[in-house]
């Protein structure tokens, strides 16, 4: 893991993050917040985004987030 302290710190906030994640960041950020909901957690709404954007993910529209 290559990742520096202040990298992981930075993934775990649950903020907006100051630039717009890449994909690999996007995915990342799914995985450690995927106890949080994307309608209180900015990070994982970001994500979440992100990868719908990109063809990632495909909301199913009769779940609720």
């Amino acid at each position: 893991m290559g990742d520096s302290l202040l990298e992981l710190l930075e993934l775990a906030d649950h903020a907006t993050p100051a630039n717009p994640l890449t994909l690999n960041q996007a995915h990342e950020s799914m995985r450690v917040h995927r106890a949080c909901s994307i309608d209180h957690c900015r990070r994982k709404a970001l994500a979440f985004n992100t990868l719908i954007a990109a063809g990632r993910i495909v909301p199913d529209s009769s779940r609720h987030r």
